[in-house]
């Protein structure tokens, strides 16, 4: 049960074929590779971005609560010193 010359043949084509499309299946791995790096720089520069408008919006917030909050006790102490 041996292989006949067409299956030789065979075996001898597909060895090379077959190796050429390791090198391509691994080059596609490469650049896939390269593309998940990238994707990660993108996304931690996204949550970067995405964090220091929050911190800004916050900050905003904040100042207008002060403001509010000053306006209310310049109010009552200017109600308090009318009263005197």
């Amino acid at each position: 049960m041996g292989l006949s010359e067409t299956d030789l043949n065979d075996v001898k084509l597909s060895r090379p074929v077959a190796v050429v499309d390791l090198w391509d299946i691994d080059d596609r791995i490469s650049r896939l590779e390269d593309v998940a790096c990238r994707l990660e720089k993108i996304v931690e520069v996204f949550l970067a971005l995405y964090g220091e408008e929050r911190v800004k919006s916050w900050e905003l917030i904040l100042k207008e609560m002060l403001k509010k909050y000053e306006q209310r006790r310049d109010q009552y102490d200017r109600n308090r010193r009318c009263k005197t």
